[in-house]
């Protein structure tokens, strides 16, 4: 008997999935199978003897080296040509070991739909959650790196212009709260995909007395989808997670092209050592700083890719549909695996990118940096107003920093002469007495800095909790299922 399909639709669907499902998704079927069998056995809708059967022709396939055994589309000795997929290999493979008739028991109350969701959510949360962990590891080490960074001189820039002077750790630890938030996001996406659909059927469940709430259990699940429609044709499980990747890489995209800028030659806040800077082939002088414009590029590539999940789904139909089935599955899985890369370039970015605090200083005296400390410091010392200290600080500015045009405003302005000396002057335009003097909450003196680093602590603590609480669920699941299999 020949195939029923196309040869293109083979080549081009068939056989794609096919080895998506060997490569990615075999495992978790299996696991799939065996709760469904533990389930089906311990409510009485299949008889224990069968069952037994079942289990012992499920155990001969898992010592066969599966799923490298199984046939491939080609193989027409072993009839894969008979077949749409990997489900009903198996479950022929498995009907040569026990009977057909005894193996097509495993099928009852449940379809592919089911299935497929199932498979796909434990495949896609075990794959977030090393995720998560991953970039919590980052966030732990930009940690360090702030505290590094706490003495280092630098300069922020609002709308391309140097803005205020401040420090390495203030300027990393902005970042890290975003990514922080970014990793909130994660696992909050990842509790919309930690609900299982066995059960659910094809649509609408089934009339036999199963137990829903068992197999979520037995394969690690927080719980179930209770609506069984909503099961099959939900697209949030895979949206809400493209979500949190593409804030995530959106925060990530944006810190590479403002380390760009401070890392030109023109600015030169930061500089990078020769292992992560590559040379011109005919230029001798130059230095091109590429890992953060690989970070740029593959951040914003994996950004792209997220959202192209939200686009595949628009004006897609409220029902199962093949959008939530492997190929676009699979390249969102491909995606995860880009995003590990994006947090490694960033992790060794933030680690090895060094302040030039000469540069810092110059930037800081070139533009008057430090004069909005110089018009605040009057509004103290003088009892004067912002604006009137602003307009003497601004003239201050436009001078180019010259003492005797600040006198000269201040007369102009107050009626009274200066009596600061051109020392305490030049104190109070120094950038360390500015960043000092910022100690409100969230500032980059010291006394700003310590509750961002509790703020910091405190997040980082809950989100490990929470992760924590995924883990110990998985090894207890991972006994369940066992246990119950030895019942059988």
């Amino acid at each position: 008997m020949g195939t029923p399909f196309s040869p293109v639709y083979i080549e081009r669907v068939l056989d794609p999935s096919y080895r998506n499902w060997k490569s990615l998704f075999f495992d978790a079927s299996v696991k799939v199978h065996r709760a469904h069998l533990c389930m089906l056995a311990e409510r009485g809708i299949v008889p224990g003897k069968i069952a037994a059967r079942i289990k012992k022709g499920i155990e001969e396939l898992d010592k066969l080296e599966m799923p490298e055994h199984l046939p491939g589309w080609r193989d027409k000795a072993a009839g894969a040509e008979r077949v749409e997929d990997l489900y009903f290999l198996y479950e022929k493979a498995l009907g040569e070991r026990i009977g057909h008739e005894n193996a097509a028991w495993l099928h009852t109350a449940r379809s592919r739909n089911d299935m497929d969701g199932t498979i796909f959510r434990m495949v896609l949360k075990a794959m977030l959650l090393d995720l998560s962990c991953h970039l919590l590891e980052v966030c732990a080490s930009l940690l360090v790196r702030c505290g590094k960074g706490e003495n280092e001189l630098i300069v922020l820039y609002t709308h391309g212009q140097p803005a205020n002077p401040s420090t390495t750790a203030h300027y990393l630890s902005a970042l890290l709260l975003e990514l922080l938030d970014d990793c909130a996001r994660l696992l909050a996406a990842i509790d919309t995909v930690d609900s299982c659909l066995m059960g659910a059927c094809a649509i609408t469940g089934t009339g036999f007395d199963i137990d829903r709430e068992r197999v979520a259990e037995l394969l690690g699940f927080g719980g179930v989808i209770t609506n069984t429609y909503e099961a099959i044709c939900s697209s949030h499980w895979l949206e809400e997670p493209a979500q949190a990747l593409q804030s995530l890489m959106g925060d990530i995209g944006r810190f590479a092209a403002d380390l760009l800028h401070k890392a030109s030659c023109e600015v030169g806040l930061y500089f990078f050592p020769d292992g992560l800077v590559q040379v011109s082939s005919i230029m001798p002088q130059k230095r091109n700083p590429v890992i953060i414009e690989h970070l740029r590029i593959q951040a914003g590539s994996v950004a792209n890719a997220c959202a192209g999940i939200g686009v595949i789904f628009r004006n897609v139909p409220f029902q199962d549909v093949n959008e939530n089935a492997d190929a676009p599955v699979c390249s969102f899985l491909n995606t995860i695996g880009q995003t590990n890369s994006v947090l490694d370039l960033l992790a060794e970015t933030a680690d090895k990118m060094e302040a030039d605090e000469e540069r810092a200083a110059q930037i800081c005296s070139e533009f008057g940096v430090t004069t909005t400390e110089l018009a605040d410091t009057m509004v103290r010392d003088f009892g004067m107003g912002f604006r009137a200290a602003h307009g003497i600080a601004a003239a201050f500015a436009r001078s180019g920093g010259k003492v005797t045009i600040l006198r000269e405003a201040f007369l102009k302005t107050t009626g009274k002469s200066l009596s600061w000396s051109d020392t305490e002057i030049e104190e109070v335009l120094s950038p360390w007495r500015f960043i000092r003097a910022r100690k409100t909450l969230g500032g980059p003196a010291p006394e700003g800095m310590r509750p961002v680093y509790r703020r910091v602590d405190i997040i980082i603590k809950s989100l490990n909790e929470r992760l924590a609480i995924f883990s110990s669920r998985q090894s207890e699941t991972e006994a369940k299922l066992e246990a119950a299999w030895r019942q059988i």
